[in-house]
């Protein structure tokens, strides 16, 4: 018996649509159809305790209500259902009608009820209250910008709903939506947002996007959804979610995160370690990363992490990078799909250490990336304390420059052993001089000379 009501149910619904699709009559004025005790109405201005050519018997048998082009701006169903206290079916449908005063009298058999195409802004909390036999709702083609939460319960008993087409305002609380039994919704994915910035965008996830980043923001920072995107990919929604923790005292990256982060700012904060970035899940999404202003002085945490080879923003300017393992950095910018055009690096103003093991390693990457590095001009070698001149641009350095000892060793070991050999060689030919000189004179040979067998 369930089945069939909820098939009856259906073909009320299915109906309804059909209806949608009919025109207004182009005359003015109404009708009495006795045959299905139906009485409709089109293009008039329209009193609710006043129907023209009906008798009390009529009334009292009448069924069905059409009302179409009403130019009325107030709608008050309670002395509708007062003449009509019998009706079933109340159809009204494009006019000027923006408002609904009181409700039905408790006792009403109303099943279906279409408000559509009107300027309905808002629905009273206790509108559907006394609708407890109702099965169709249409309030498509409104003006309606958000739902009560206790409207949404009584829209949850009812068999089916139209809410499509209104003027959804998804920057409002959406806590209602949440609450909605969406199986009982007709074309909920035309339930969309009406203005920017999510303008066209189905409000189910909308919703749920919100929930997360109203919930999952971490304490001290502040998070906000500026857009939501189709994925060209898999054309899934995506939101476009911007967490600020920019100054507020962080010793390490928040643990908990909105999914589907893409942009964080964590500059001027007390931050050391990148771990994070590889270890939590939440941070997998993160694209734009700002660290600017922090105490990090290696990102070796980094290498061969999923994170690293799919950022598309990292800054680390004015931190404590004395050298980066510049073959990591290369193999994860190779990787990355976003690059060349999307991926950008700042490096500057650290104090890198300017020598002959890192420079010119590091060198070659800055060539291979100037574009991706957008403040190669700050990326300076750091001077010593007694060195008074500007730092030094890395990429504009020569190798020679680097790679050569200090003034006080400039001798090296292989001009020491040549010296000494030097040494040695003019010391053998005066002592081979001075034998000769000394055996011409005396005619005796030299000591060791004799002792040679």
């Amino acid at each position: 018996m369930e089945s069939f009501n909820r098939a009856v149910n259906i073909f009320w619904f299915f109906l309804m649509m059909m209806q949608q699709c009919s025109p207004c009559r182009p005359s003015s004025g109404c009708q009495h159809f006795p045959n299905t005790n139906t009485y409709s109405c089109s293009g008039r201005i329209w009193k609710e305790n006043h129907f023209d050519n009906l008798t009390s018997d009529d009334m009292m048998k009448m069924r069905t209500l059409e009302m179409c082009n009403v130019n009325k701006e107030t709608l008050n169903l309670h002395k509708i259902n007062t003449k009509f206290p019998y009706l079933r079916n109340i159809t009204i449908w494009q006019g000027n009608i923006s408002s609904i005063t009181n409700s039905v009298l408790p006792q009403n058999q109303i099943k279906v009820l279409q408000l559509r195409d009107l300027k309905i802004e808002l629905i009273p909390t206790k509108f559907l209250v006394w609708l407890t036999k109702l099965e169709v709702l249409d309030l498509s083609g409104n003006s309606l910008q958000r739902l009560d939460e206790k409207v949404v319960r009584d829209i949850n008993r009812i068999s089916f709903t139209n809410l499509s087409n209104n003027h959804w305002n998804c920057s409002l609380n959406m806590d209602w939506v949440e609450q909605l039994k969406t199986t009982s919704i007709y074309g909920v994915d035309n339930m969309t947002c009406y203005q920017p910035p999510y303008q066209g965008k189905p409000i189910i996830p909308i919703a749920e996007f919100k929930k997360n980043v109203r919930t999952m923001c971490p304490e001290r920072c502040s998070c906000t959804m500026s857009d939501v995107v189709r994925d060209p990919h898999n054309f899934e929604l995506e939101p476009i979610i911007e967490v600020n923790c920019s100054n507020k005292n962080f010793l390490e990256f928040p643990p908990t995160l909105p999914n589907k982060t893409k942009t964080l700012a964590l500059d001027k904060n007390q931050i050391r370690s990148l771990m994070p970035l590889v270890t939590n899940p939440l941070y997998k999404d993160v694209q734009d990363l700002d660290l600017d202003n922090n105490f990090i002085d290696s990102i070796e945490d980094l290498e061969g992490s999923y994170w690293f080879s799919h950022f598309r923003v990292l800054s680390l300017r004015n931190n404590q990078l004395v050298q980066v393992p510049t073959y990591a950095l290369d193999n994860a910018l190779q990787q990355n799909p976003n690059m060349p055009e999307a991926v950008r690096l700042f490096l500057g103003e650290n104090p890198w250490k300017c020598d002959c093991s890192f420079i010119p390693s590091f060198q070659d990457l800055l060539r291979k990336y100037q574009s991706q590095v957008e403040d190669i001009a700050d990326v300076k070698c750091s001077p010593p304390e007694s060195d008074k001149k500007s730092p030094a641009m890395i990429i504009t350095l020569s190798r020679s420059a680097v790679c050569r000892l200090p003034n006080d060793y400039a001798v090296n070991a292989l001009d020491m052993v040549n010296g000494i050999l030097a040494s040695l060689i003019i010391l053998i030919l005066g002592k081979l001089a001075y034998d000769y000189y000394h055996f011409k004179r005396t005619g005796r040979l030299p000591w060791i000379v004799t002792k040679i067998p």
